[in-house]
């Protein structure tokens, strides 16, 4: 900071900002830059954070290049990584996920604090997820940073990993470790294996970093399972106390989604540990402190990818299980009977939705020509948002007329019944959507997705749902299959009124709805990860 600049007005606009009165803030800082014509690092990134809360992310982005350009070798290296991992969050909202990576990893490597550290490092490999093209090796790289991070702040501690453990329980314990317990839509595929697990040969223990409880949490707490509430727990103690409560396999259902705490596996203290359900690509850690990531045969036809470090727990039909808290609405008829066009649509995270995906919903409606599209997310409900994608669409291409044809809607509680506002929904990659497709399929909306062979494990959740539900057909194995294969579908009206009659039987009798079998075959692979742990401890 400058001598002699007040940082009174900072001071101020900081505490109007912490009551909430956002737009106080921000005239506060204008008015005083304004009278001073100085800026301070301090008053500009509390600048971005307001912007942030306003929903304005175009104009964080700028607020956030103007301090870097004005600050970037700045002394304070602490503000400088808020403002790229801030930078990065904004960019991967409005889908410039490669750009996202970037800034996230200039956080990290500018960040003083070694956990907070992690923390940005795990973010950009979160956001490479949707980056078109990410190679294994582009991953692989990202990987090894992570655990040189990781292996930097066990040094920064004096932290050493336990010895392998060799004790035996009647009832095998198993460990869940997540921040996703309550109205999350993790939580929609986790219910069974925390209260329909088989109570004879299981203890279940839960280290829960849910940092606000809610009926959904409540639901998930089944009486005979241990519940321990470790948000506010730094990671050593965390995994003292999965020590000590003798855990045979500690399951991280997180990976590298927010608020997660995968560093605890580095301190090995269950006797297997593995991932997966919440995350859906590798952890990146080493096969020694990862045992492996549950998977199935849809999504890895092999056992060993390049794109992952540790192997692929791969179960004879899903992965997942979906059982939603939701109370759904009766299936609407197919609004083209009406409407007498079809209408495409696409509920996903809009940061899912890639130029690529763009190019390839173009070429849909263009061979559809009185066909509509309806997108759905926060992003689509904010001005800056809204006014940023129509010009996304135009730099790529997209005319006008065509343009007229789409429709934005932000979030809204009764976007259940908005399905019935669409005909076929269209699946975004390499990122796909997990519960959103699950919702589409109950409401009867059939759903294409792209998967390509040799894609990443994450690419393919698309193709497991559908297989799982004897709708493998609707997953193309390349983009020139999806766009036709869309096209011809939203050309036969008939068969869209049968598959909203069909859709929500066939999900609900699937393998994917099945909890009881579900269940039994993930326990049974817990069975089979302890025999062969205990047989290796043997031999040693």
């Amino acid at each position: 900071m400058k001598q002699g600049i007040s940082l009174a007005p900072y001071q101020a606009a900081y505490a109007l900002w912490r009551q909430g009165n956002l737009a106080g803030a921000r005239d506060r800082l204008r008015k005083a830059w304004r009278a001073t014509g100085a800026r301070t690092i301090y008053g500009m990134l509390l600048m971005a954070y307001i912007l942030r809360d306003m929903k304005q992310p175009v104009s964080e982005i700028a607020q956030l290049q103007e301090l870097l350009e004005t600050f970037g070798t700045a002394p304070e290296t602490k503000l400088l990584a808020d403002a790229w991992s801030l930078l990065g969050s904004a960019r991967r909202m409005l889908g410039e996920n490669r750009a996202a990576v970037d800034a996230l990893l200039q956080s990290a490597a500018l960040e003083p604090d070694p956990v907070q550290k992690l923390v940005e490092c795990s973010n950009a490999i979160f956001a490479a997820n949707s980056v078109e093209g990410y190679t294994a090796d582009a991953f692989q790289t990202l990987y090894a940073r992570y655990r040189d991070l990781l292996a930097a702040m066990m040094a920064a501690c004096g932290a050493q990993p336990y010895p392998r453990p060799s004790w035996h329980h009647t009832k095998l314990r198993i460990g869940y470790l997540s921040a996703d317990l309550r109205d999350h839509a993790v939580a929609q595929f986790v219910r069974p294996l925390l209260v329909g697990y088989d109570h004879a040969a299981f203890d279940v223990y839960v280290y829960s970093l849910t940092e606000r409880e809610d009926a959904v949490t409540a639901v998930l707490q089944d009486p005979a399972a241990v519940w321990r509430r470790v948000a506010d727990w730094p990671f050593d103690k965390i995994a003292a106390q999965i020590r000590a409560d003798e855990i045979d396999v500690l399951f991280d259902l997180s990976g590298h989604s927010a608020r997660n705490a995968l560093p605890v596996f580095a301190w090995r203290a269950a006797k297997v540990q593995i991932a997966g359900i919440g995350y859906f690509n590798s952890t990146g850690l080493a096969p020694d402190v990862c045992d492996g990531f549950l998977s199935d045969v849809h999504c890895a036809p092999e056992e060993r990818s390049p794109f992952f470090t540790e192997k692929l727990l791969r179960l004879p039909e899903t992965h997942f299980c979906y059982a939603p808290f939701t109370r759904f609405p009766p299936v609407a008829p197919p609004p083209c009977r009406a409407k007498g066009f079809v209408t495409f649509g696409c509920f996903n995270n809009f940061s899912k939705v890639t130029d690529i995906m763009l190019g390839l919903w173009r070429q849909i409606l263009a061979a559809v020509s009185d066909a509509h599209l309806l997108l759905k997310h926060s992003l689509l409900g904010m001005d800056e948002g809204r006014d940023d994608t129509l010009k996304r669409l135009r730099r790529l291409g997209w005319p006008d007329d065509m343009i007229a044809r789409v429709e934005f809607r932000g979030l809204s509680k009764d976007y259940l019944a908005q399905y019935g506002d669409m005909d076929i929904a269209l699946d975004t990659a390499p990122y796909p959507g997990g519960l959103t497709t699950c919702e589409a399929l109950m409401m009867g909306v059939p759903v294409v997705t792209l998967a390509p062979a040799g894609a990443r494990h994450g690419a393919r959740f698309g193709k497991s749902f559908l297989a799982n539900i004897g709708m493998a057909e609707l997953a193309a194995e390349t983009p020139e299959r999806y766009v036709a294969l869309t096209v011809g579908l939203a050309s036969d009206h008939d068969l869209l009124a049968t598959l909203r009659e069909i859709l929500r039987p066939k999900l609900l009798a699937s393998p994917l709805m099945d909890e009881a079998r579900y269940v039994q075959n993930v326990e049974a692979l817990f069975h089979r990860l302890v025999r062969d742990a205990d047989a290796k401890n043997e031999a040693r």
